[in-house]
């Protein structure tokens, strides 16, 4: 697919995202714009010594997970605005819409996009084990919101793309407020996801298809992302998904923003006993 300012999403994709809380988009962002957030993230690489006349300066000492390298807030930082013109402008913005049914997204929570950096990490390639999600559960059931990734840098399979549960948006809507923890605690009961929530790393074979099956009745799999510049990835804010160990020999390079629904942020900063009912500003 390639770049369209009139850009929406066909009927097919919405019900995949709608079922799965999950999808790609190839070639969504307009080169021009990829072109300008990848010259100020790749000049702050080559002021930290990563990136030297078009090619990568790696240490010779890769660093051994859950260790990733240098924080990309402190080595690429988050307010350049030609990263937050990814996301704020057209077409991702018309398409925000959509995917907030017309509401605006509240920024008080996620003020910015955020950079990823993973250098190549020692060792043979694990599931990474930090599963969470950036959103509770709602009593009132209410999508919370929706998150968008990008690459600046081609990442491959096991190069330490974000994973995710599709699927997992979907499961413990069952009016009841639940915070990340809690759904974690009653999702450990079921056998698809104790193969996950496990202390270590799961050694996965590299032949071998993601974990794949159901919970409650829903069916549920692992996704990796994957992609070059310019694709977009839409997440459901209520997905399972955590950070990976990057096998191959380049570094990872992401932006990623959340978009929170402003019409549900009361309900969770009350959820979250950050205020009491009715003390919120609408805003």
């Amino acid at each position: 697919m390639s770049y369209r300012e009139d850009f929406t999403l066909t009927s097919d994709q919405r019900a995949t995202f709608l079922r799965d809380g999950l999808i790609r988009l190839p070639g969504f962002l307009p080169a021009e714009r990829v072109a300008a957030a990848q010259a100020v993230v790749f000049a702050a690489l080559e002021r930290g010594g990563f990136w030297r006349d078009g090619a990568w300066r790696l240490p010779d000492e890769k660093p051994v997970p859950p260790a990733h390298g240098p924080s990309a807030s402190k080595l690429i930082g988050n307010k350049h605005p030609e990263l937050a013109a990814l996301f704020d402008e057209d077409p991702a913005r018309a398409l925000l819409e959509t995917l907030l049914e017309g509401q605006k997204a509240d920024r008080r929570i996620y003020r910015r996009p955020m950079s990823l950096f993973t250098l190549p990490q020692a060792g043979a390639w694990t599931m990474a084990n930090n599963w969470h999600t950036d959103a509770p559960r709602l009593a009132s059931r209410r999508a919370p919101g929706v998150q968008l990734f990008t690459f600046l840098s081609p990442v491959g399979p096991r190069g330490g793309g974000t994973m995710a549960i599709a699927g997992s948006h979907r499961l413990l809507e069952d009016g009841r407020f639940l915070t990340a923890k809690q759904m974690r605690h009653e999702l450990g009961r079921e056998p698809y996801f104790r193969q996950l929530w496990r202390s270590e790393p799961l050694v996965w074979p590299a032949e071998a298809e993601y974990p794949a099956g159901a919970a409650f009745n829903l069916p549920l799999r692992v996704v990796e992302m994957t992609g070059e510049p310019g694709d977009v990835w839409l997440m459901d804010l209520r997905t399972f998904h955590t950070a990976s160990h990057n096998a191959a020999e380049v570094p990872r390079v992401m932006i990623t923003q959340r978009f929170i629904r402003r019409e549900v942020v009361r309900e969770i900063a009350e959820g979250m006993g950050w205020i009491k009912g009715g003390a919120a500003d609408e805003g």
